[in-house]
């Protein structure tokens, strides 16, 4: 059966004007596209009607609107200050006369609110029309008071029990289909009627119906930026899985990194994107462009959530949500801890974009001094924090026994084999790596070196070095007496949880924002594993030493978690989410 065409709407008008985002929430908007336009004449054949968001535009585009002979309304708006409330009115009485003297049955006049309304008509002596209302949300919501020229808005926030903290956000991150269901949105200075018109249509009336609300499969949306390994993909993927198992989530997966290949293997949707270094393009025009696809994206999947694992949100990312069409999702932003003490707490201010900011567990978190623990967020906006269990892939994989494994890596059926998984830089490599070479040798241990998916094969040492590409890891564990691995966050998890053989840590000290050493300690510390200090090469030979000779023994580790926690609560709270923006 063919689906039912969209009505598609050219937008007129700034970038970004909340009233252009607002109408988001009509119940027709199921039907409805949206498309910012900047000539009429050129629309035609591309809309079906044009919405044009304030009287200047509508004057500056006035042939081309009345040539173009489409469907179109006209917002009239009142004024910033009281200053320019005169040219406002100035602009609308030109207008009216022009359309008179036209005799124009195209242009429909619309104001935002019924003051509006009634002020205009007096203007321009013809019939104007007032926008229909919004319905108004159920619910307590924060009240914030906001101002034109304030590029930064104060709330307090309720904390529960009662508490309240004050918090503060840039404005300019959000689309106000979304900011109206995290916030009560009213005008912080009385004499900008174009404000008090805006926020009081944010707020709707009683008795509106509301928009049915969207059923059918939730949809998640992640997007993955271009790590140096797989880290950001790998809690992605867990995630994701999770979701799909419980809940039967659809997930899409926006992806830079190059390991979009393992995704789709993984049984996920996969949108293929490059970053402006890889096909060396000018950063403000592939942010652009990013934001204009991105926003297709959106309006086309039209996702409950938005997650993101990184550093930062991307501008592209943040305009596209602003796009007319594409505000009501909910963001996720999965955020690691343990972050190395020196970070800047400025890390944290995309919390003001989200409304759940996700920190995985981390066995190690009782060392954790970074700013997730200790900093707080200049800008923290709506988000509330969630920390969940240690989010990795194990759980969602079937484990090969000790004899598949072996057989799927074509190693053989006997013997002694220790797994080298190092990643990064370490210290002083070449000293390193003789010195496990010759403890394996003599322990009679064969070494298996992991090569990344994204990684060229590693160097040998000498020509029976084994080497296999192994991802993920979890499900062939059993085909090793031992392991000697990196620290970062997913290989720590996978390695302590539920695995009983010899672990050697060998964290870097390289990493500006992981705290590899600080997590490696508190695992020695703990009686978990050994750990190779960079910090202290001369300790290396003897720790190397009687690690290999706990793989020789066959040593089993009875001291470390069993099994991984349940996620209940995650996937409780991003329902949650769900259900916030599909009302």
């Amino acid at each position: 059966m063919q689906s039912e065409q969209r009505h598609r709407i050219g937008i007129i008008g700034p970038f970004g004007d909340p009233i252009s985002q607002l109408i988001e929430d009509y119940p027709e908007d199921a039907q409805s596209t949206y498309l910012m336009v900047t000539n009429p004449m050129d629309a035609i054949g591309l809309v079906d009607s044009l919405l044009v968001l304030n009287q200047d535009y509508a004057l500056t585009y006035l042939p081309a609107l009345l040539e173009s002979a489409l469907p179109c309304k006209v917002i009239l708006r009142r004024g910033e200050t009281a200053e320019r409330q005169f040219q406002a009115e100035e602009s609308i009485a030109l207008l009216g006369n022009s359309l008179q003297q036209a005799k124009s049955e195209v242009v429909e006049l619309l104001a935002i609110t019924k003051e509006s309304a009634d002020s205009c008509q007096l203007l321009t002596q013809r019939k104007i029309g007032q926008m229909k209302p919004l319905h108004r949300l159920s619910g307590e919501r924060p009240t914030v008071a906001l101002r034109r020229d304030d590029e930064v808005f104060n709330f307090s926030f309720p904390l529960g029990s009662g508490l309240q903290e004050t918090r503060q956000a840039e404005k300019d991150v959000f689309n106000w289909v979304r900011l109206r269901r995290l916030a009560n949105l009213i005008a912080g200075d009385p004499n900008d009627l174009d404000m008090e018109d805006m926020t009081a249509f944010s707020r709707g009336e009683d008795g509106v119906p509301a928009p049915p609300a969207r059923s059918g499969t939730p949809t998640m949306v992640v997007v993955v930026p271009n790590g140096i390994g797989l880290g950001h993909v790998t809690r992605m993927m867990s995630i994701s899985m999770e979701l799909k198992r419980s809940k039967g989530f659809r997930v899409v997966f926006w992806c830079f990194s190059r390991a979009a290949a393992i995704v789709q293997a993984a049984g996920f949707e996969v949108v293929l994107r490059q970053t402006f270094s890889h096909i060396n393009a000018h950063p403000p025009d592939w942010r652009w462009g990013g934001r204009v696809e991105f926003a297709k994206l959106l309006a086309d999947v039209k996702p409950d959530i938005v997650s993101y694992d990184g550093g930062s949100f991307d501008r592209f990312l943040l305009n596209a949500m602003r796009t007319p069409g594409c505000g009501k999702s909910g963001v996720l932003w999965v955020r690691r801890g343990m972050m190395s003490p020196d970070t800047p707490e400025s890390i944290l201010n995309p919390e003001q974009f989200s409304d759940l900011v996700l920190e995985p567990g981390d066995l190690a978190v009782d060392a954790d001094v970074g700013p997730t623990r200790n900093g707080k967020a200049e800008f923290q906006g709506f988000c509330e924090n969630l920390f969940v269990p240690s989010v990795t892939l194990r759980p969602y994989l079937k484990d090969y026994s000790r004899s598949e494994a072996r057989k799927r890596l074509g190693l053989k059926r006997w013997g002694r084999y220790c797994l080298m998984s190092l990643g990064g830089a370490f210290g002083n490599w070449d000293e390193l790596l003789w010195n496990v070479t010759e403890n394996a040798k003599r322990n009679g241990i064969n070494l298996v070196w992991a090569q990344s998916p994204l990684a060229a094969p590693p160097v040998a040492s000498d020509k029976k070095t084994l080497i296999r590409q192994i991802y993920p890891l979890g499900p062939y564990l059993s085909a090793f007496d031992g392991v000697i691995s990196a620290t970062g966050y997913n290989s720590f998890h996978e390695l302590l949880i539920g695995y009983d053989k010899p672990v050697l840590l060998a964290p870097t000290n390289q990493d500006r924002i992981d705290d590899q050493i600080a997590r490696a300690r508190y695992a020695d510390e703990q009686g978990w594993c050994d750990v190779l200090y960079p910090t202290r090469p001369e300790e290396q030979p003897a720790t190397i030493a009687r690690f290999m000779k706990a793989v020789k023994s066959k040593a089993k580790i009875t001291t470390r978690p069993k099994e991984f926690l349940p996620q209940d609560e995650m996937v409780s709270r991003l329902m949650g989410l769900v259900d916030r923006y599909r009302n």
